[in-house]
């Protein structure tokens, strides 16, 4: 991972540190006992010159933006509600329908810039839109929109500055190549529950066939999202998968956290033979927040050490990692960084986690979201590079207008043309597929519907910005309303009533044998509230906060 010599001063890292507390700690005992003299000055140095170097970009835009003006017109805001094929169901959840909110901002000049966002917008979205909506002179071309707006605001400087984002990006930090049009992907797959109308289901016993369909597809990959049924169970499923799509076909698997260190340690080695691209979050990390009662906060988090649930996950990531072959992926070591109290995850003003840096060693590729936007997702691409890891970028609960802005961003920033040498060789040359979760997704609001998955790529446009547009009667069909929620609504409350799946789990969640054959699952662990586009809200593990 790290340049040099330093991998094999490594070997320690792996050991187990009880940390003293109170009254019996002794000062400075838990700082001797973990200093493991990995220098990672090389890679501050590093880090260093990209901050350098991105103040240079920014200025670099802003010459470009210099001589051109937008100002506001019109503001439209959109929120839609789209059913899913079958039912949507990562953490036991139970959702027939999601919903993503979009904004158009048309300029007097023009240029409409046009954006999508995840269940709904932010605060910060909201806040800047009525603003400017007050103030209609705004340049807003000015670069401290680009967070609040994000892909609305790229949009506009892509077509000001006449050029594909794809296009605009590279130029702008100084790729030296040719940025690729037609971008692999991986066809994100999980357990279904069957719609309303009884179609979409995917079973333990369909799934191989639902996987194959894909890759005949022209899918270069498969992800398997694993949370459903026993964790053993996956074993025989992953064999079946693969046996189905044949060896030219990659497998990734994402058991999303919900596995512990014994389970993901006893099951991933009987994997290994299915040659796996990568295994992403295979082990859980503690959450402190449920072991407290409510009256009383678990520890504070150490601005150092992150607190003991970041620490404890890394250190049992490294020691599951340096036992398989099998690349490891999470989302957590990007590398890990911290975000300074009340920035924006856009603002780049993240550092490495220099403290788990020195110590851990936690996965082998990195898998961050475009929520750094392309400031911090070039940082990290590069410093990812530079540290020796594999990188591809993260779906994002995204239909196809955000799935096309993060298909520019991995061809810009991602993608590397790098090639071996004669001597010591380059940074590693794998540039795995982007997952793709939209394929889930029954229908799009965009102008001609959604994209054409034959051949598993995804095709950039040539139109400056992000060459996406809104289809007007979609927004109409699928307009977010309490009718429509009511439906969709009635469904998934079916389904939590008796939460049965096909192949119903021999274990309870608190891991003891089962006795009654309905799964009646008391709480669903998707970390992120997505029961709220339902107005339904079941009990979820919330504090993965605290993990950043």
């Amino acid at each position: 991972m790290f340049p040099g010599k330093l991998k094999t001063e490594f070997r320690v890292a792996v050991l187990s540190v009880s940390r003293p507390s109170g009254r019996n700690r002794i000062p400075g005992e838990f700082e001797r006992r973990t200093k493991l003299n990995i220098n990672v000055d090389d890679v501050r140095d590093f880090n260093a010159m990209l901050m350098r170097r991105i103040a240079g970009f920014r200025e670099k835009l802003s010459a470009w933006l210099a001589p051109h003006r937008l100002t506001v017109r019109e503001i439209k805001v959109h929120k839609v509600l789209i059913p899913t094929v079958g039912v949507y169901t990562p953490g036991w959840q139970a959702l027939p329908a999601l919903s993503w909110a979009f904004v158009e901002i048309h300029t007097n000049e023009g240029p409409v810039g046009t954006g999508e966002w995840s269940v709904d917008l932010g605060d910060d979205t909201r806040s800047c839109l009525q603003r400017l909506k007050q103030s209609p002179r705004t340049n807003l071309l000015d670069l401290d929109l680009e967070e609040p707006l994000f892909m609305a605001w790229w949009d506009l400087v892509g077509q000001v500055l006449k050029k594909p984002l794809h296009v605009l990006w590279a130029e702008l930090f100084e790729r030296g190549f040719t940025t690729p049009r037609k971008i692999p992907m991986a066809a994100y797959t999980w357990q279904r529950f069957p719609d309303s109308s009884g179609k979409g289901e995917v079973t333990f016993d369909s799934w191989p066939d639902h996987a194959a369909g894909w890759a005949d597809k022209g899918f270069p990959s498969i992800k398997v999202s694993m949370t459903g049924y026993d964790p053993d169970s996956y074993i025989e499923l992953i064999q079946r998968i693969r046996e189905k799509v044949g060896p030219d076909t990659e497998i990734r698997i994402d058991a999303h956290g919900t596995w512990n260190f014994q389970e993901a340690r006893r099951i991933l080695p009987q994997l290994e033979d299915c040659g796996l691209e990568y295994i992403e979050q295979p082990v859980n990390a503690l959450l402190p927040r449920r072991f407290f009662p409510p009256d009383e906060q678990p520890p504070a988090v150490s601005a150092i050490t992150g607190g003991f649930q970041t620490e404890y996950y890394f250190r049992k990531m490294t020691e599951l990692r340096h036992g398989l072959r099998t690349p490891v992926s999470c989302h957590w070591w990007t590398p890990p960084i911290v975000h300074p109290p009340g920035a924006s995850v856009m603002s780049n003003q993240w550092e490495p986690h220099w403290y788990m840096l020195e110590r851990y060693e936690a996965a082998d590729v990195s898998v961050p979201d475009i929520g750094l936007g392309p400031w911090g997702l070039w940082r990290l691409a590069e410093l990812t590079r530079f540290m020796g890891m594999h990188i591809t970028v993260h779906s994002n609960f995204e239909l196809c207008l955000q799935l096309a802005f993060r298909a520019a961003m991995v061809s810009a920033v991602v993608y590397d043309t790098e090639s071996a040498g004669l001597y010591l060789g380059t940074t590693p040359r794998r540039c795995h597929p982007i997952d793709n979760e939209t394929i889930t997704i029954s229908d799009d609001v965009i102008t001609g519907g959604p994209f054409d998955w034959t051949g598993g790529h995804l095709q950039l446009s040539d139109c400056p910005g992000h060459g996406v547009t809104l289809d007007p009667e979609r927004l109409k069909r699928y307009q977010y309303s309490a009718e429509a929620v009511s439906e969709h609504r009635a469904y998934s409350e079916k389904i939590y009533a008796n939460y049965l799946l096909d192949r119903p789990r021999r274990f309870n969640q608190a891991g003891w044998p089962k006795h009654e054959k309905p799964e009646r699952f008391g709480r669903h662990a998707f970390p992120y509230a997505v029961g709220d586009i339902l107005g339904a809200d079941p009990t979820q593990q919330v504090d993965t906060e605290l993990n950043r």
